[in-house]
């Protein structure tokens, strides 16, 4: 158990409610594949924990996410949006910080499509964090998000959309947020940050780093990063700049030889890819990488093929983000909150309720 979930001076009083809470669950059967799921010490810990220590309340949600994790099957959730159109989003691990959290890195600009809805963006994020719970060494229990904004606009993320994602997140796999590092925010994210900042845990939102200034971000990466993730992230986030940007990285999946290898850093590759692509199916490592590196190793890749419609939506959105990308100065937060207008059907519902951590 990750002992630091526990306040060090109440220990034996959270134990108490750590056990209280496991007496509740007492006759509900155990899920498949997954059996001590939620008899686990971590598991119960982190449901009181995100709920204030409150056990009805954290009964109240696991008993929940037991039920969504018996229907909906988490583990075994693939992305058919990737599948059906490579790159339809680019959030991938890619590697792993100092304490061996797992490091999810998106870039928007690398993204197939500049038009995201609910249920394929929950699809993917299920798809990805528990497939980093594979690759978790023993005591870790969260993970990292790297998000690079270059080439972001409403469509692609809204209040509205940022607010379901994170509904989903907290609900189903409170305290697992480590750390979200947010870098070359422009206009539109700052209207989004706005938004839906006020409907975010504190502990939630102490965890978002928002960062613009290349000095800065230096500073974030050598304290987060080791220095092969760090060299890793830098070339990734500059060749992503490129306008218009590089075959290379578009089709992220895809190794380069002999350059920088948009899939990951190269110990996530050596551990986790290869490993993959390169074993049958009976000996293969439980993680999965982005499920176009899948693809690419079976041949199954698709060919990026869009409609002259799509093309025009797409030009429209670089534009919009070309223009935003600019607006803000270094490392200024407030300057770009008021420059761009929400409308309504990107704006979050009126009778939304606050997040848990």
């Amino acid at each position: 158990m990750d002992k630091s979930l526990l306040p060090g001076n109440k220990m034996s009083d959270k134990e108490n409610q750590i056990e209280e809470l496991r007496s509740r669950l007492v006759g509900i059967p155990p899920l498949e594949d997954e059996e001590d799921f939620f008899t686990s010490y971590e598991t119960l810990a982190r449901y009181l924990k995100s709920y204030n220590w409150n056990v009805n309340e954290a009964e109240k949600y696991l008993k929940a996410t037991i039920e969504f994790r018996r229907e909906q099957r988490p583990l075994y959730v693939d992305c058919k949006y990737c599948h059906d159109r490579p790159g339809y989003h680019s959030m991938r691990q890619v590697g792993f910080d100092e304490m061996g959290r797992p490091v999810i890195y998106a870039n928007f600009a690398q993204a197939a499509t500049y038009k995201y809805m609910l249920d394929d963006s929950v699809a993917h994020v299920t798809y990805l964090v528990e497939n980093a719970k594979r690759t978790m060494k023993p005591g870790i229990s969260t993970w990292v998000f790297v998000i690079d904004c270059t080439g972001m606009t409403l469509s692609a993320c809204n209040p509205k959309l940022g607010y379901g994602v994170t509904q989903a997140l907290a609900d189903h796999y409170p305290e697992r947020l480590g750390l979200v590092i947010c870098i070359n925010h422009n206009a539109v994210f700052h209207g989004v940050w706005h938004a839906i900042k006020g409907f975010l845990h504190p502990q939630t939102v102490a965890k978002m780093k928002l960062i613009r200034s290349k000095r800065k971000v230096m500073h974030a990466f050598e304290k987060y990063f080791s220095p092969e993730l760090m060299d890793w992230l830098v070339k990734e986030i500059k060749l992503n700049k490129q306008k218009p940007l590089p075959a290379s990285q578009k089709e992220f999946w895809n190794a380069q030889a002999g350059g920088h290898d948009p899939r990951g850093c190269p110990s996530y590759i050596k551990e986790y890819v290869e490993p993959y692509v390169n074993s049958d199916p009976e000996t293969r490592p439980s993680h999965k990488p982005h499920p176009n590196i899948i693809d690419t190793a079976r041949g199954k890749v698709k060919a990026i093929a869009l409609t002259a419609e799509e093309q025009k939506e797409r030009e429209m959105a670089q534009q919009v983000a070309a223009e935003t990308d600019d607006v803000l100065g270094s490392d200024d937060e407030a300057a770009a909150v008021a420059t761009i207008e929400i409308s309504e059907e990107f704006q979050i519902p009126s009778d939304a309720t606050k997040l848990c951590t």
